[in-house]
C-alpha cells in the first residue's frame, strides 16, 4: 500500500501560449490534511481538475493511491475520491434528500447513509426543501454530503468555506477534522490562511503556476523569525523628532516603532536580549502594555508571493 493517497510528478499545463502549471510535484499522505494556498490565478483549481481527470496535463503524471493515472481514471479509483468545487452544481429544483438519493442509487449507497449525512451536516430539518431555497452555506454542506456518500479515502475541497456563514463554515471545519481522525486524506484549496493554519498538517504555496514551498505551518512561521514583543509606553508628545531619532538608534534591523498620541509602540525581536532591552526602556518610560506577537500564515503568504 502506498504511503500517499495522491502524488503529482512534475505536472505542467499550458493553454495555448499560457503556462498555467510549471512543474508541480506534490504528495498528500494518508490521513493528512494538505492545504493548497495561493492567490487567484495561481493554478490551484487547474491542478485539482488535472488530479481528478477533468483536464489532461501537458506533461507530468498523477498517481492516486500508488496507481499511475492515464487520460481516464479507472472507476475503482474514482470511487475512492470525493470532490467539491467552489461553485454549486446541485440539482436546484430537487430537494436535498432527492439530490443525495439520486447519487446514492448511482453509487450503490444505502438510504441510511443519506439520512446519516444529512444529520451530520445539520440539514435533516431542511431535507425536503428545494435546494434553490438554500443559502450558500447550506448548499456547500450538501455538496460535501454528496462527495462523502461513497465514503471516499481522499476528499478534495476547492475553497471549502469561501463566503460561507460562520455556522456552515464551522460545521465543515469540524467534519474535516473528524475525517482526518478516520484516516482520510483531505486536500483543501483555500484563501483563508487562518483556516489553513488551524486545519492543515502541511501547506503548499503555489504562485504563478510554481510550487514555491511545502511544509508544516509551524515550520513556515518559525522560518520567518518574526516573533515580536509589542511594548507600549507613555510619552507626552513634546518632541517627536527627538524621540524618533532615539528609537531608531535603539532598534535592531527588522524592528519597528510607531508614535501615537501620548504614547509610542515598539516591536522588538524576541531573542536573548529582548527582556534586558525592555527593562532598560521601562527605566525611562512608563510601560503601558506588553504583548507577544507571533508570525502567522498571512506573513508567510506575503513573503512567498513577493
Amino acid at each position: 500500500m502506498s504511503e500517499f493517497s495522491l502524488a503529482t510528478v512534475n505536472l505542467k499545463k499550458s493553454f495555448a501560449e499560457q503556462k498555467v502549471l510549471k512543474g508541480i510535484s506534490l504528495q498528500v499522505k494518508r490521513g493528512e490534511i494538505m492545504g493548497l494556498l495561493g492567490p487567484n490565478g495561481a493554478g490551484k483549481t487547474t491542478l485539482i481538475k488535472i488530479i481528478i481527470g477533468i483536464l489532461n496535463p501537458t506533461a507530468g503524471q498523477v498517481k492516486l493511491f500508488g496507481s499511475k493515472q492515464g487520460r481516464n481514471i479507472s472507476e475503482d479509483i474514482k470511487a475512492k475520491i470525493g470532490v467539491v468545487f467552489e461553485e454549486s452544481n446541485l440539482y436546484e429544483r430537487l430537494n436535498a434528500y432527492d439530490n443525495l438519493k439520486l447519487f446514492a442509487g448511482i453509487n450503490g449507497v444505502s438510504l441510511k447513509r443519506v439520512n446519516n449525512l444529512l444529520a451530520e451536516f445539520k440539514l435533516e430539518t431542511a431535507a425536503k426543501r428545494a435546494v434553490k431555497t438554500y443559502s450558500k452555506g447550506m448548499k456547500k454542506r450538501l455538496m460535501i454530503c454528496r462527495a462523502l456518500l461513497a465514503d471516499p479515502e481522499l476528499l478534495i475541497l476547492d475553497e471549502a468555506t469561501g463566503g460561507l456563514d460562520p455556522i456552515s463554515a464551522e460545521i465543515i471545519r469540524n467534519k474535516v477534522l473528524e475525517l482526518k481522525k478516520q484516516g482520510k486524506s483531505i486536500l483543501i484549496s483555500t484563501h483563508y490562511l487562518e483556516e489553513a493554519d488551524r486545519l492543515c498538517d502541511r501547506v503548499a504555496f503555489i504562485s504563478l503556476g510554481n510550487l514555491i514551498a511545502v511544509d508544516k505551518p509551524a515550520v513556515f512561521k518559525d522560518s520567518l523569525h518574526k516573533n515580536f514583543l509589542e511594548l507600549s509606553f507613555a510619552y507626552p508628545a513634546s518632541n517627536n523628532f527627538e524621540l524618533s531619532e532615539r528609537l531608531k538608534s535603539f532598534l535592531k534591523p527588522g524592528e519597528e516603532y510607531q508614535l501615537e498620541d501620548e504614547s509610542f509602540k515598539l516591536w522588538l525581536i524576541i531573542d536573548q536580549t529582548v527582556l534586558k532591552r525592555a527593562v532598560k526602556l521601562n527605566e525611562e518610560f512608563k510601560l503601558l502594555n506588553i504583548n507577544r506577537i507571533e508570525a502567522d500564515l498571512q506573513d508567510v503568504f506575503k513573503q512567498v508571493n513577493l
